[in-house]
C-alpha cells in the first residue's frame, strides 16, 4: 500500500448501532446492534493499518493480538475478511473461541484497546467485526470436526467460560468431557449475572446447544460437598477434574445498616431477576449502587429498567471505572447519574426502613497494588445521599464453602491456589478462570480454558 493511500485511510471508525436511549431503557432488548451490512464491516476492515504484516506473528505480533489473552490474530481475520474469504477468517475465530457470539458481546476489547489505528485516530471496531461473522456466517465448517476418543474422561465443575472453552478444546482432542453444573441452567456468570440487554440469552442457548452437539456432556444441579467431594470424580472414572466456578459470591462492605433487607447484593439481584424473574418492588423508588465494575452498571441498568431512579456511587474518578468504556457511556445514556470519589460510611435505617447512606467525599493518592490511586477520605466532608434500596457492587469471590479445603489449598485472596500448570494442591485437578485469579473478563477465562486443555494433554501423554 502507498504512503498517499494510508495518508487518505478514513481514522474515523464505523461504530456500531445503538437502541436509542429514551426507547431502550423500557425494554431489555439488546442495546448494541452491531453491524449492520458486510458494506459496513468491509469499510472499518479497510481501515487497518495490518501492523508487522511481513513479520512472524511468533516473534513481532501486531499490537492486537499480542494483548488479547487468547492471542487471536484480528489482523489475518481482517485481511481474509478483505479477500473475501470469509471460511478462513471463521476459522481463526473458533480456533480461539467456542462460543464467540457470546464473547465478542461482552469482551473488554483488549485487541481494541491496543489497535495502532487509535493512535492517529479511531481504533478498529475489532470485537463488532467479529461479531457480525460469527452472528452472519455461523460455525466454522470444521467446528463438528474431532480427534477420535483417547478413552480418557475429564469432569469440568462449573459451565462458565473456563468450564464450556475447557470442555470445547478438550473434545476436540478427542477426551470424553462431562460438565457438572451447580444451577439448573447452563452457561454460569453468561446466562445468571449478564443482563439480555447486552448478552441475549438465545445466543448463550444456542451456543451451549452447539457444544451438546459436538458431543460434550452435562449435567445440572449438581453440588460439590461432603456428600460429592472431588474424589468421587476419579473413584467414578474421570481421569483429570477441572475447577472453573467463577466468583459469584458477593463481598459486602461491613457498614453499619448493612443488615437492612433494602440494601441488596448485586450478584443476587441480576441472577434472580435473570433466572427467576424475582425482583423486589422499587418502581419509583431511588436506587443506589455502589461500585464501578460492570456488575454495578449491570446492576444500575437493570434497576433504571424496572422503573427505579438510579444513581451509582463511586470511590474513584471516571477514568479508574473497571466497567468498559461502552458500558459506561451507555449508563449515562440512559440517564444514569455517578457521583464520584464518593464513598459510603454507613447506612441510615429507622424502624427497618432504609433511609439512605451518609457519605464522603475522596480524593486520590499514590497507586495501590491494582494501578490505580489509593483513594484518602476528606476530613468533614460527610453528607447524605437519600435512598429507598442500597446495591452494592463492590468486589466478588468464589464461593468455596462447599469445597474440602484441608485437600484444596487456597490463597488468602480466597482464590484457589495453582502451580505454574495450572494444577492444584490435589493431583490431576487443574483449576482456571476466576476462581483463579479473582473476577477478570470472559475472554480471560477462554484463555485459561485452551491453557489448561495443553496441559491435560501433557498430563495424560507423562
Amino acid at each position: 500500500m502507498s504512503t498517499n493511500q494510508k495518508k487518505k485511510r478514513k481514522k474515523t471508525a464505523f461504530k456500531p448501532h445503538l437502541l436509542d436511549a429514551q426507547d431502550r431503557i423500557k425494554n431489555f432488548d439488546e442495546v448494541n446492534q452491531g453491524f449492520r451490512t458486510m458494506d459496513e464491516v468491509i469499510k472499518e476492515c479497510e481501515r487497518c493499518l495490518q501492523c508487522f504484516k511481513k513479520s512472524d506473528p511468533e516473534i513481532k505480533p501486531p499490537p492486537c493480538m499480542k494483548n488479547c489473552p487468547t492471542h487471536c490474530n484480528t489482523r489475518e481475520i481482517i485481511s481474509n475478511v478483505i479477500s473475501g474469504n470469509i471460511d478462513q477468517a471463521l476459522k481463526i475465530i473458533y480456533e480461539h473461541y467456542p462460543f464467540p457470539r457470546s464473547v465478542e458481546r461482552v469482551c473488554p476489547g483488549y485487541c481494541q484497546q491496543y489497535c495502532t489505528s487509535g493512535k492517529v485516530g479511531d481504533p478498529i471496531q475489532i470485537p463488532t467485526i467479529k461479531r457480525y461473522l460469527v452472528d452472519h456466517y455461523g460455525l466454522s465448517k470444521d467446528f463438528f470436526s474431532c480427534k477420535p476418543n483417547n478413552g480418557k474422561k475429564v469432569a469440568i465443575i462449573g459451565s462458565g467460560p473456563l468450564g464450556l472453552s475447557s470442555a470445547y478444546f478438550l473434545k476436540k482432542l478427542g477426551f470424553q468431557v462431562t460438565i457438572f453444573e451447580k444451577l439448573n441452567v447452563i452457561g454460569g456468570m453468561l446466562i445468571s449475572e449478564i443482563p439480555e440487554f447486552r448478552l441475549p440469552r438465545e445466543v448463550v442457548t444456542e451456543e451451549v446447544n452447539n457444544l451438546k452437539k459436538l458431543g460434550i456432556e452435562f449435567k445440572k444441579n449438581i453440588s460439590i460437598d461432603e456428600k460429592n467431594p472431588i474424589r468421587n470424580f476419579f473413584e467414578s472414572g474421570y481421569d483429570v477434574v477441572v475447577i472453573g466456578i467463577g466468583t459469584h459470591k458477593a463481598k459486602e462492605i461491613g457498614l453499619p445498616g448493612e443488615e437492612s433487607s433494602k440494601v441488596l447484593q448485586a450478584i443476587e439481584f441480576l441472577k434472580k431477576f435473570n433466572l427467576e424473574k424475582k425482583f423486589p418492588d422499587i418502581k419509583g423508588k431511588s436506587v443506589a449502587v455502589i461500585g464501578g465494575g460492570s456488575t454495578a452498571t449491570d446492576a444500575a441498568r437493570v434497576a433504571k429498567r424496572l422503573g427505579a431512579e438510579v444513581s451509582i456511587i463511586y470511590r474513584r474518578k471516571k477514568e479508574q471505572m473497571p466497567a468498559g468504556k461502552e458500558e459506561i457511556e451507555e449508563s449515562f445514556d440512559e440517564g444514569i447519574i455517578v457521583s464520584f470519589l464518593t464513598n459510603p460510611v454507613s447506612f441510615i435505617c429507622t424502624e427497618g426502613e432504609l433511609l439512605g447512606a451518609v457519605c464522603q467525599k475522596m480524593e486520590l493518592g499514590d497507586l495501590d497494588d491494582s494501578g490505580r490511586p489509593r483513594t484518602l477520605p476528606i476530613e468533614n466532608s460527610n453528607f447524605k445521599v437519600d435512598a429507598d434500596f442500597i446495591i452494592e457492587a463492590v468486589g466478588q469471590e468464589a464461593d468455596l464453602d462447599e469445597f474440602d479445603t484441608k485437600d484444596l489449598k487456597i490463597t488468602n485472596k480466597n482464590t484457589i491456589k495453582i502451580d505454574q500448570n495450572f494444577i492444584t494442591s490435589i493431583p490431576k485437578v487443574l483449576a482456571g478462570g476466576d476462581c483463579v485469579t479473582g473476577s477478570k473478563s470472559v475472554v480471560d477465562a477462554v484463555a485459561h480454558g485452551k491453557i489448561i486443555t495443553n496441559q491435560i494433554e501433557k498430563l495424560i501423554e507423562s
